[in-house]
């Protein structure tokens, strides 16, 4: 019986308002994808951080990884 390869990533998400500004939005997105770790993205808006999220779950469920 052939185990299937699992495939694991994690996002961690820090938002805050700028002064407390409920129209400053900013948040840093931090994620992996097995052993590869993104580069830091800095978002401002609902949409680009739901837009962050979409591709990272986009990015998880493509082609199995391959170990070097």
């Amino acid at each position: 019986m052939e185990v299937p390869e699992e495939r694991s990533g994690s996002m961690v998400l820090r938002a805050w308002l700028e002064g407390g500004d409920p129209g400053a939005l900013r948040v840093r997105v931090l994620s992996t994808i097995g052993t590869d770790e993104a580069r830091p993205v800095a978002v401002t808006s609902r949409e680009a951080v739901q837009a962050a999220v979409q591709n990272w779950l986009d990015e998880l469920g493509a082609d199995p990884m391959t170990f070097s």
